[in-house]
C-alpha cells in the first residue's frame, strides 16, 4: 500500500510532509483527494462501496474539489482511510495540559462574574436603590446576549480557529473587569449592567469551547475528562462567585462608605488577573498540535463547513434533538436555582446571606466533583445515555425530596440538598457536551456545543421568569413544583433517545488507534 502509493505522488508526500498535524501516514486532505487514483491504479485494492470515482485522477480530484462534503462520499472515505492509516504518528503532547489550564482560567474569570450581584440581591438592590428584579438582570443578561450572538461566534470559530476564539474572550473578561472599577458609587446601577453586559458578551466565545479543545488536543480516551476539566474551570469561577461577595460585603446596606470599600476589593484584583490572563494566553496558547490526538480527530471531514446543511441535518437528528430539550431542561433548572438561591434561602433564614451564598458555592462544588466522575465514566464506560439517564432520574429525586424537606427548615438539609443536586446537575453540564459531540459526529462540536449552550440560555431565561414570580407571590413550595415537572419532562425525554455512539465507532473501526 505504502510504497505504491508514494511512487505516485512523491512531490506532494515531500509538500505535506512541511505542514499540518497529521493522521496515520497521511494528512487527511492529501489522502481523501489521492484515494481514487490509488484505488483505480491497483487493481487489489478493495473497492469502496456506494463511491463511484473519475477514471481520471484529475476528474476525480475536480469532483472531490466540486462536492460540498456529500454524506455518503465523506463516510466512504473515511473507512478507507481508517483501513490504511498508521497509528503510530498518533501523538499526545504534555502541553496538551498547559493549554487546558490556561482555558480553564479565562473561563473561571468569566464564570466568576454572572451571580456575583445576584448571591447578595437583597443588599445590592438596596445599595443602588433599585428592585430584585433589576439585580436579577445581572445574571439573566448573560442568557439574553448568548441566544443571538451563538451562531455568530460559532462561524468565526470555524473561521479564524480557537485560539483567536479564546483571546477575543479574554479581552472581554479584561474589558468587563475594567469597567466595573467604575461602578462603586450609589447612582452607577447602569455601570454595573455595563461591565455585566461585556462579561456576557465574553461567555459567548468561552462556553462553548470545552469540547473543541478535549477534540483537539486529547485523545480517544481522554476527550469526556478533558471537556469535564474544560467545564470545571467555569464552574469553579461560578463557586468563588457565590462564595466571596457575601463573605466580604456588609449586609448594612445603608453603610455606603464600607459597601463602596468592599465593592472595590472584588473588583481590582478581578481586573489585575484578568489582565495577566490576557497576556500570557496572547504569547503561551497554541491553536493545536503538530500531530492528530486521535484517529477519529484525524479522519474528521476538513471541508469547509456548511451551516445551513449542519444546522438542519441536527435538527432533522431526533436523539440530538431529544438531548437537546432535555439538556436545556436540566441545566436551566440549575440556572434558575442558582439565580434565585438568595431569595430561596432567605424565604427560610432571614438576614443568612452568607449562608445562601455558601449553599450555592457548595452546590457548584459538589458539581465539580460530579463533572470529573460522570467525565471518566464517560471514558471508560462509553454509556452515555445510561449515565445521561441517570443523571436526570436522580436530579427528579432529589428535587422532590427537596421541595418535601425544606419545609422543615432546618439549615442543614439545605446544605445537604442542595450538594446532591449540584453533583448531579452541575456534573452532568460537560457530560452533556460530550454526548452531543458523539452523537453528532463528524459535524464540528462548535455546531453541537452551541446548540446545547444556546438551549440551556432559552430554558433558563424561561424557567427563571417562570420560577421567579411563583416564588415571590406563592412561596418557594410552587417554584420547587414547577422545578421537579421540569425534570420529570427531561427525563421521559432522555428515557426516549435512541442513538449511535458515532464517534466512539469511528475510533473502534481501526483496530491499533491508541497513542504511542
Amino acid at each position: 500500500m505504502g510504497s505504491r502509493f508514494y511512487t505516485h505522488q512523491p512531490k506532494k508526500m515531500e509538500d505535506y510532509q512541511k505542514s499540518g498535524p497529521k493522521a496515520g501516514c497521511f494528512e487527511v486532505n492529501f489522502y481523501t483527494k489521492n484515494i481514487s487514483s490509488q484505488h483505480n491504479n491497483d487493481p487489489k485494492t478493495p473497492s469502496v462501496t456506494g463511491t463511484k470515482y473519475s477514471t481520471s485522477p484529475a476528474d476525480s480530484l475536480g469532483s472531490l474539489d466540486k462536492h460540498k462534503c456529500n454524506d455518503k462520499n465523506v463516510v466512504n472515505m473515511e473507512k478507507a482511510i481508517r483501513k490504511q492509516s498508521c497509528s503510530h504518528e498518533i501523538k499526545l503532547y504534555k502541553k496538551r495540559y498547559l493549554m487546558l489550564i490556561l482555558f480553564a482560567m479565562c473561563s473561571m474569570m468569566n464564570g466568576f462574574p454572572q451571580f456575583q450581584y445576584t448571591v447578595v440581591a437583597d443588599i445590592v438592590a438596596c445599595y443602588y436603590d433599585v428592585s430584585l428584579s433589576d439585580i436579577n438582570w445581572t445574571c439573566v443578561v448573560y442568557m439574553v446576549l448568548f441566544l443571538p450572538l451563538v451562531f455568530p461566534v460559532m462561524y468565526l470559530m470555524d473561521k479564524k480557529g480557537l485560539k483567536i476564539t479564546l483571546v477575543i474572550g479574554a479581552i472581554l473578561n479584561f474589558l468587563g473587569s475594567w469597567v466595573q472599577c467604575f461602578s462603586f458609587s450609589t447612582d452607577r446601577y447602569l455601570v454595573i449592567m455595563a461591565c455585566q453586559t461585556i462579561y456576557a458578551l465574553g461567555q459567548v466565545f468561552v462556553l462553548s469551547l470545552p469540547p473543541f479543545i478535549a477534540g483537539v488536543w486529547f485523545g480517544a480516551g481522554e476527550v469526556g475528562l478533558a471537556c469535564a476539566m474544560g467545564v470545571f474551570g467555569n464552574q469553579l469561577g461560578i463557586a468563588l462567585g457565590f462564595i466571596i461577595p457575601p463573605t466580604i460585603m456588609t449586609n448594612n446596606c445603608t453603610d455606603q462608605v464600607d459597601i463602596s470599600y468592599e465593592l472595590s476589593i472584588i473588583a481590582y484584583p478581578m481586573a489585575a488577573i484578568n489582565t495577566v490572563i490576557l497576556v500570557v494566553i496572547i504569547f503561551v496558547f497554541h491553536e493545536k498540535p503538530k500531530a492528530f490526538p486521535s484517529i477519529a480527530q484525524a479522519t474528521k471531514p476538513t471541508c469547509k463547513t456548511n451551516y445551513a446543511k449542519s444546522l438542519k441535518k441536527l435538527f432533522n437528528d431526533m436523539p440530538f434533538v431529544l438531548l437537546l430539550l432535555g439538556y436545556g431542561l436540566i441545566t436551566g433548572t440549575y440556572f434558575a436555582i442558582s439565580t434565585l438561591m438568595n431569595e430561596m434561602v432567605l424565604i427560610h433564614f432571614p438576614g443568612e446571606e452568607v449562608d445562601a451564598g455558601w449553599m450555592g458555592a457548595i452546590m457548584v462544588f459538589a458539581g465539580m466533583i460530579g463533572s470529573i466522575i460522570l467525565g471518566a465514566l464517560l471514558d471508560r464506560t462509553h454509556k452515555y445515555k445510561s449515565i445521561s439517564l441517570f443523571a436526570f432520574v436522580t436530579s427528579f429525586v432529589f428535587m422532590v425530596a427537596y421541595s418535601l424537606l425544606v419545609r422543615l427548615e432546618k439549615i442543614w438539609i439545605q446544605f445537604l440538598m442542595f450538594s446532591l443536586l449540584g453533583f448531579i446537575m452541575t456534573g452532568y453540564l460537560p457530560a452533556g457536551f460530550d454526548f452531543g459531540a458523539e452523537i453528532t459526529y463528524p459535524e464540528p462540536e462548535a455546531i453541537s456545543a452551541s446548540l446545547l449552550n444556546a438551549s440551556t440560555q432559552i430554558f433558563s431565561i424561561i424557567l427563571t421568569n417562570i420560577a421567579s414570580p411563583l416564588l415571590q407571590m406563592y412561596g418557594d413550595f410552587s417554584s420547587n413544583v414547577f422545578f421537579c415537572v421540569c425534570l420529570l419532562v427531561g427525563t421521559i425525554m432522555m428515557a426516549c433517545m435512541k442513538c449511535e455512539l458515532k464517534r466512539t465507532n469511528a475510533d473502534q473501526e481501526t483496530d491499533d488507534t491508541k497513542p504511542q
